[in-house]
Formats: structure tokens, C-alpha cells, sequence
């Protein structure tokens, strides 16, 4: 939507200076329509689009639910042809299309498998149509975290409490099934009514597409993206723990914390131990804080690595001494990130000095916790020797000493990564110029390649056309062929006499042969014939008799057609259509049973007549009729 007030005077969206055309509808060539389906679902409308994929609102016809459906359509790579099908834009672009495909069908499948995860967006479905994949999620409301931030501020520690833990729980999950997000930011997190988050837009197979083709673009947003994920490194899930810190730094402070890239060349990150906000428990913030190190190594490496420190509550004696060591498996239950409710003071005993700030030794926490994580925990334990300042002094000489190596060994990484950015930026360059000098050769090919499309499309069409047209004669063909034969096939007419021996023959007038008809049983009594005579004598009726069948002794059977009491004469030219089969007649007023082989509506008859004991049925008994016929 676009913002009126900062539109141009005269535009469509600011105060028109007079009369202006109509604006045409816009038309969205690439997306799905409203009303196009997919398997059983039918889209309503386009949620977002980007250059990796089109996510739409969609309804489930056969469970009457909405849905957001992800479509696999990365426009460097693809186009869409009669507006559904997705193909490769080159022959050389089409393996790289069917690879990040698979990618895309492997995320959802995996998503799917992740139904009971915690603050995890539901995947109901994974689908292949229309020549690419969709994924089916549910269909979300609410307000993203970004939104939230920009209309109230930064959150309380309530907040923060209630949206950080299931996101760990969820993310571990994830972890667990070995996959990554790869795009943790305030956009990609949705609150509902209560807070409670929601972790959408995973990304795995565009992050995989980007280091297999030129064509696409590394994606990923400045201040929440991991370095690694700027370049070539191994990415895991210390990647999605830098960016769940960046969202959490983000929610407390209000602002975005620096991009990696900018601090890897001069880090203007500002700890959460140094801003110490209000309200928040120090391990929070020392967990937050370690957990944005610009190096991969010296982050938490896993999700379980990083809750001890985020569930810390308190800080250690001032004499205490931080080891590090192989951390044993512990289970950490779930703490709150607020800061704990200080105990009440009293003045110090006279003569004793007051207790000194323990804000530098929460700072030296915090670098320690940095490098403890990525070895999966850490042992805090008290010590106390025999010459307590000896041992402070002496720890702290070897502190000042290792930070100064790691400051002599960030130096050269920055100056190696400077020349490398130089280096790169050359080979960029002139990767530059080559694409505009090839540019005008492979446009010159795409549109030869459409050119050939449009052709082979064209007689495609010619094809289909000429096979509808001689299928349709064939059609006409068969149907006349049946025609003939039907009219070839014995056929008896005439007005009903009577009924022969039974009632399984009847007479016709002027028809010396009595015909037998074909579905229902003998019936030799005297009283039922004579039932049915006077029934069908009430008025004269007409029928019309097709041989259907021969019996083994080459007696022919037919199926006879009856004009009904109230037909009108002539009763010779009443149409079939109007006229009711006799057999079945008979078999419905309970005069007659139904063969073994009778078709199914004779034997729905005979439950109907039995049902009202009619006739023949008020006789027969069930074993009786079990006996007869089983079925």
C-alpha cells in the first residue's frame, strides 16, 4: 500500500490538480489468479512475493480451512507459461531449477515432520504441481515483533520472557532434525494476541541455491545476519543463535545491532552487561551478549549450550574462580529472564569498607561464558588458596596477556579479511564488466528461446486440435455402429394379452410365441397370475420387449418396457423414456421374485416389497428365502 502523504501533488495517490484517466487494475502476470487450484486447494489471493517464491492464501476445498501456500519460483531461474506452469527460463538454468526444487520439496517434507514443535509455523502439506513444489502452512494472524517494536518500544522483561523460551524450544527441534533457519529477525517472528511467538519463512533451499548458481543472490538482513553467512564459512546452529541474539538485542533496546561485516572491520557493538537495562537478569544479558561474538567459534554452539547461561539468576561470590572444562550432560529447566528482587542491605559494620562493584567482573563473565559455550557448558566452582591477592594478581596478569595475543590475532584477521574484501572487490568488478558484455548475447538467446517456445506451443495446439477432431469422428463412428446394431437385434411389440403359464411368460396380441422375461423366477399360482393379469388389464397397455440374453437351452430373454396406466395413445408411440420395466414392476408389488443374477435394482425391490409384506413376501419366510437365493 502505498503512503499518500509523501506522494507528489497530482499523482494517483496525492491530490489531483484536476482531472486525470481512470487507473487500469493492476495485473499480477507471474502469480497464481484467484480461483486457479492447487490439488485441492484454490487460491484467494497473494500474501507476498519475492525473488525466491510467491506465498499465497488459499483455501482447503475438502476441509473447508484457509492456508498460506509457499510456491517454488525463483524468478532469476524461472518464468511461468499459460499462467500455471513453471519452467526453467534456459535449457542451462534447468538443472539448477530442478536441483533447488528437490531442495524446496526436502524443506517441506522435513517441516511436515515437525507438527508438535514449539513456536514453529505448522506445515500441513508438500505438493509437486504445475511443474514446481508448493509447501502448505497454516495460515497465521497477528503482528510481527518488528511491528510490535515500532508501535510500543523496546519490550518488557515480561515480554521477553514469554517469547524466548519456546523459540528455544522450538529452534532445538529444529536443530535436532538438522535443519537451520538461516533468517531469525524481528519480521520473521509473529505475536499473537497473548505474545506468545511463531517462527516463520525457514529458507533452507534458498540459502543452498545461492552457492549453487551465479544467478541468485546471497539474502539475508544486515544487523541479524551471522558473518559466516557473508561468506563462504560452515554455517549451523550458531548461525541461528547469533540471529535469535540480534532479534533479543533488538527487543531490548529498541535498536538494531551493528552488522557483522561493519564489526568485523570496527566493532561499535555496545554490551547488554555495559547498557545493563532495568529489570533484566544479568545471565540474560551476558548470554545475549556472547552469543553475537563476530567469530563463529567463540559463539554458543548449540541451542543446549547456551541455556545455562541465559537461565543464570545471580552472580558468583567475588572470589569465585570460573573454570573451564568438558560441561557433563545437566538438565537446565526453563528460568525467567528477569532479574532476581535484591535482598535488603545494611550498613556495613564500622571499621569494614563497603563490598566493590561487581559490574567489571560480570564484563570478565561474560568473556569467559563466550568461549565456554562453544565447548557445549561450564563448571563455576569456588576455590580459595593460601594467598588469596597472589592469585588474583597473577590470574589477572594471564588474562591481560591472552587478550592481548586474541587482540594481535583479531588484528591480522582483519587486515587478512580487508586485502580478501579488496581482492574480492576487484574480481567483482570485472566479473561486472564481462556480465554486461554478455549480456546483450543472452538476451539475444532468451528471446530466440521464447521465439521457439511460442512455435513449439503453436503446434502443440495443431496437434491437440487434430487429435479432438479425430476422436470426435471416431465417437460419431462408434455411436452410429451402435445404433445399427441395436436396431439389427431381435425385437417384439405389440399390446399385452395375457400371461402365460407363469408369470414369467408373457402373451402379446397377434403374437403366437409367449416371450420370457429376463431377471425374475418362475411363479406357478394360480392366485398371483391372476393378480397381476387384472393389475395390468385395469387399462390396455403396450409393450415393448428387446432380446437381452438366451438361456443354455437357446431360449431367448427379454426385458420388457410397459406404458404406464395414465400413458397417452397411442400407446404404441409412448417413447421408452416413458415407460417402466415390468419385470421390476412385478418384483416391487411383491407378485414375483428376482433371479440370482437380476440386476441390483431388482433385488432393492424385493427388500422394499418384503419390508411392506406384500403378496409373495407375506408367504415366504427368510430361511426360505436364503435358501432360495443366496446372496
Amino acid at each position: 500500500m502505498t503512503d499518500s502523504s509523501n506522494a507528489p501533488p497530482g499523482s494517483p495517490t496525492g491530490t489531483p490538480s484536476g482531472p486525470s484517466p481512470a487507473t487500469p487494475p493492476e495485473v499480477d502476470y507471474v502469480a497464481l489468479r484467484p480461483g486457479q487450484t492447487i490439488g485441492r486447494y484454490e487460491i484467494v489471493s497473494v500474501l507476498g512475493q519475492g525473488g525466491f517464491g510467491i506465498t499465497y492464501r488459499a483455501r482447503d476445498v475438502q476441509l473447508g480451512r484457509e492456508v498460506a501456500i509457499k510456491e517454488y519460483l525463483p524468478s532469476a531461474l524461472a518464468v511461468r507459461q499459460d499462467g500455471a506452469t513453471v519452467l526453467p527460463r534456459t535449457t542451462k538454468m534447468a538443472d539448477d531449477f530442478g536441483w533447488g526444487r528437490d531442495r524446496f520439496v526436502t524443506e517441506g517434507r522435513t517441516l511436515a515432520t515437525l507438527h508438535r514443535v514449539p513456536a514453529i509455523v505448522h506445515v500441513f502439506d508438500f505438493l509437486e504441481a504445475n511443474g514446481t513444489a508448493y509447501i502448505v502452512m497454516e495460515l497465521l494472524s497477528g503482528e510481527t515483533l518488528e511491528d510490535r517494536i515500532t508501535k510500543k518500544g523496546p519490550l518488557s522483561p515480561d515480554d521477553v520472557d514469554r517469547i524466548l523460551w519456546p523459540l528455544l524450544d522450538g529452534l532445538e527441534q529444529v536443530h535436532g532434525a538438522g535443519f537451520l533457519h538461516r533468517d531469525i529477525k524481528p519480521a520473521n517472528i509473529l505475536l499473537n494476541a497473548e505474545g506468545a511467538p511463531t517462527l516463520i519463512d525457514f529458507g533452507a533451499a534458498r540459502e543452498a541455491m545461492v552457492g549453487r548458481t551465479s544467478a541468485m543472490t546471497a539474502i539475508f538482513t544486515p544487523g541479524y545476519a551471522a558473518a559466516e553467512q557473508m561468506t563462504s564459512a560452515k554455517q549451523g546452529p550458531w548461525t541461528d543463535i547469533y540471529g535469535l541474539a540480534a532479534t533479543l538485542y533488538h527487543a531490548i533496546t529498541g535498536k538494531t545491532p551493528p552488522s557483522a561485516f561493519d564489526r568485523m572491520l570496527d566493532d561499535g557493538y555496545e554490551p547488554l552487561a555495559r547498557l545493563n537495562p532495568k529489570g533484566f537478569a544479568p545471565g540474560l544479558l551476558a548470554g545475549i551478549d556472547a552469543a553475537l561474538a563476530v567469530v563463529a567459534r567463540d559463539r554458543p554452539q548449540s541451542i543446549a549450550g547456551w541455556r545455562p547461561i541465559l537461565g543464570m539468576t545471580a552472580a558468583p561470590a567475588a572470589d569465585a574462580t570460573v573454570m573451564m572444562g568438558k560441561a557433563e550432560a545437566t538438565v537446565v529447566v526453563r528460568q525467567s529472564v528477569l532479574a532476581p528482587e535484591a535482598a535488603p542491605t545494611s550498613a556495613p559494620p564500622p571499621g569494614v569498607a563497603a563490598p566493590k562493584s561487581r559490574a567489571p567482573l560480570w564484563i570478565a563473565l561474560a568473556i569467559v561464558l563466550m568461549a565456554a559455550v562453544g565447548g557445549g557448558g561450564y563448571y563455576a566452582t569456588t576455590t580459595r588458596g593460601p594467598d588469596p591477592e597472589v592469585a588474583k594478581a597473577r590470574a589477572v596478569a594471564d588474562a591481560a596477556e591472552a587478550a592481548k595475543r586474541k587482540a594481535e590475532e583479531d588484528a591480522e584477521k582483519l587486515r587478512a579479511e580487508k586485502a580478501a574484501e579488496e581482492a574480492k572487490r576487484k574480481a567483482d568488478e570485472e566479473a561486472k564488466q564481462k556480465l554486461e558484455q554478455e549480456a546483450t548475447i543472452r538476451r539475444q538467446a532468451e528471446e530466440d528461446a521464447r521465439r521457439r517456445f511460442a512455435a513449439e506451443q503453436e503446434e502443440i495446439k495443431r496437434s491437440v486440435e487434430e487429435s479432438r477432431r479425430k476422436a470426435e469422428e471416431e465417437e460419431a463412428a462408434k455411436r452410429k455402429a451402435i445404433e445399427e446394431a441395436r436396431k439389427a437385434a431381435e425385437f417384439v411389440a405389440g399390446q399385452f394379452d395375457h400371461f402365460g403359464e407363469t408369470l414369467l411368460l408373457v402373451m402379446l396380441r397377434d403374437n403366437p410365441k409367449p416371450v420370457r422375461l429376463q431377471g425374475i423366477d418362475v411363479v406357478n399360482e394360480t392366485g398371483l397370475r391372476q393378480l397381476a393379469v387384472n393389475a395390468l388389464a385395469s387399462k390396455p397397455r403396450n409393450l415393448r420387449c428387446r432380446q437381452t440374453d438366451r438361456l443354455t437351452d437357446g431360449t431367448p430373454l427379454y426385458r420388457c418396457l410397459v406404458t404406464k396406466i395414465d400413458a397417452k395413445e397411442p400407446l404404441a408411440d409412448v417413447p421408452d423414456t416413458d415407460r417402466v420395466d415390468l419385470a421390476l414392476q412385478l418384483v416391487r408389488g411383491g407378485l414375483v421374485l428376482a433371479s440370482c443374477d437380476a440386476p441390483r435394482a431388482y433385488a432393492d425391490a424385493e427388500d422394499e416389497a418384503r419390508g411392506k409384506n406384500l403378496n409373495l413376501w407375506s408367504m415366504m419366510k427368510p430361511p426360505e428365502y436364503r435358501r432360495r437365493c443366496a446372496r
